[in-house]
């Protein structure tokens, strides 16, 4: 297959995933339009928009993940991934642990953006640590691999500091 028809593909595939969003975006409108009550105007677009989103996202990983795939030859685009990945992760620690140092709500913007991050993490440390398990089956190399190893496993000890967090006991205020 020509590279062409490789990138052809993977556009075909968005495509189909935004049509899926307005497919949902419309199915959502047709449901909450027939309810016999009136629904706040934000709250409605806010229910559209995650329809939408949502649908869009999940049909967005077949596209993605075959573009990934046509990629695996590219060594570099790898090693760039498996770095990116080590950042973000070793980012997301540091963000999750912040609360444990600093006890007052942030004022300072890149600590609220850390806050922002650590709640991004704690909350989706299932999706992190399966994009990077997808991405360490799918790379080429050894280096890639160890890095979104390494990756991997500080995801893994996000999610035991999101246990603790969610499910461990805490004194009455």
């Amino acid at each position: 297959m020509s590279r062409w028809a490789k990138a052809a593909l993977v556009c075909a595939g968005y495509v189909l995933a935004l049509i899926a969003g307005g497919v949902a975006s419309h199915m959502y409108n047709a449901r909450v339009s027939a309810l016999p009550f009136d629904t706040s105007g934000g709250m409605y677009a806010a229910g559209e928009l995650l329809s939408a989103l949502g649908a869009f996202l999940v049909v967005a990983l077949v596209p993605t993940a075959l573009g990934l795939w046509f990629l695996r030859r590219n060594g570099t685009l790898w090693r760039w991934i498996g770095f990116t990945a080590l950042g973000f992760a070793s980012a997301g620690l540091v963000a999750v642990l912040l609360p444990l140092m600093i006890h007052t709500p942030p004022r300072d913007p890149v600590l609220m953006a850390f806050s922002l991050l650590g709640l991004a993490q704690l909350l989706g440390v299932p999706l992190w640590t399966l994009a990077l398990v997808l991405f360490a089956l799918i790379a080429p190399t050894r280096p890639a691999r160890r890095l979104l190893g390494a990756a991997i496993g500080i995801e893994l000890v996000i999610g035991a500091c999101a246990a603790v967090h969610w499910f461990a006991p805490s004194p009455p205020l």
